[in-house]
């Protein structure tokens, strides 16, 4: 068993975001009778795919979704979920993916206008043009990212 401090230096979890996480229910704590949140392995193997999910840019709701599998009893219930998440989650990463090389293509191909500031000023407006052009196509994507937090 581990104290959050010590769960937090074993991680690199701050407190805070244990306590966050707590509240939250994506990481429901253990408490000794002082109130004193404590820590076990299924916490560290929680914390480790949790924090490999947030990586990955998994929202913290399907995170809820998973960590609480390890909690529920082991069936088709639990696999159907998980599969719902992970599912949505990578098409989602695929599209982010495939936009991402597309940024790569633009920057890549726009570098050289930043060689001089001359050459930068005479292409100014096709790096406008080529950045609008992005942005639409982002937009067209409708990524979650681009959504305000409480319209999600």
């Amino acid at each position: 068993m581990w104290t959050i401090k010590e769960i937090s230096k074993l991680t690199g979890l701050a407190p805070a975001t244990l306590r966050y996480y707590d509240k939250m229910e994506i990481l429901p704590s253990k408490r000794l009778e002082n109130g004193y949140r404590v820590y076990d392995e299924l916490d560290l193997l929680i914390i480790q795919n949790l924090v490999v999910l947030k990586y990955a840019g998994f929202p913290l709701d399907d995170i809820k979704v998973l960590t609480s599998l390890y909690y529920k009893e082991e069936g088709d219930e639990c696999n159907e979920m998980g599969r719902e998440v992970f599912d949505r989650q990578l098409k989602t990463m695929k599209q982010k993916i495939d936009m991402l090389q597309e940024v790569i293509k633009i920057i890549e191909s726009i570098q050289p206008l930043f060689e001089t500031h001359e050459l930068y000023k005479i292409n100014q407006e096709d790096l406008y043009q080529r950045i609008q052009g992005l942005f639409q196509r982002i937009q067209e994507k409708d990524f979650d990212f681009l959504k305000v937090e409480e319209d999600k």
